[in-house]
């Protein structure tokens, strides 16, 4: 792990970057490592009549799930649309730990070496974002709050067998600029352990990315 992110320990984050209050008692026991600030849902079952919400509410939607049709079709000029140029990119995994990345332009280096790099444009395995359970949590006329269940999968090109790579959830914080909306802050947790990517070279690019290493025993075998 130590040599998938090369970074300093002057780069890891300290504890109070953690939002456990934000987590469910449940949450909290669930064994892993410390989770980011997750969305609260809305259950309040208001309804909202003005003709402008409503439109708000379903391009809100449609922009979350194209994230995953534009990432698994390789449409990576689009995928980066989504999001805005300050945009957080921030992911748990169990026995990986978190990453956070400011901005997209150190985003896009990540994404590029995990998933276009040498051979890439060999891979004809299919791989699915499935996205479930979507709900706005928060909605104002120029912010949003978004989360979703998440479920990978890959399906084999050789035999057509099917592997689930994990579950967990999308968190999304969207803002409107210029009439448009876009990803400010895109928090994914995983349920399972996923393989760790190897990390931009560039020094200002690797400014822009903290680490914090899940280093649980249990994790030793991983």
């Amino acid at each position: 792990m130590k040599k998938i992110l090369g970074l300093s320990a002057a780069l890891l984050l300290s504890g109070s970057v953690f939002a456990a209050e934000a987590l469910t008692p449940y949450q909290k026991r669930i064994p892993g490592p410390k989770k980011l600030a997750m969305i609260e849902a809305d259950y309040s079952g208001e309804v909202h009549n003005d003709p402008q919400y409503i439109a708000d509410r379903q391009a809100i939607i449609n922009h979350v799930t194209a994230y995953s049709f534009l990432f698994d079709e390789h449409r990576f000029d689009e995928w980066y649309d989504l999001f805005t140029d300050d945009v957080s990119f921030e992911t748990t995994a169990p026995c990986l730990g978190t990453i956070i990345i400011k901005g997209k332009e150190a985003y896009k280096a990540f994404v590029s070496l995990r998933m276009q790099g040498p051979g890439s444009k060999e891979v004809k395995t299919v791989r699915r974002h499935t996205m479930g359970n979507i709900h706005v949590a928060k909605q104002t006329k120029d912010t949003a709050e978004v989360r979703t269940y998440l479920l990978i999968s890959t399906v084999s090109p050789n035999d057509g067998t099917m592997t689930v790579i994990t579950t967990g959830t999308y968190n999304g914080t969207l803002v409107k600029r210029n009439g448009k909306w876009k990803i400010s802050r895109w928090y994914i947790e995983t349920d399972a352990p996923l393989h760790a990517s190897p990390m931009p070279q560039d020094e200002k690019l690797k400014k822009a990315i903290t680490f914090i290493p899940d280093n649980r025993d249990v994790c030793q075998q991983h």
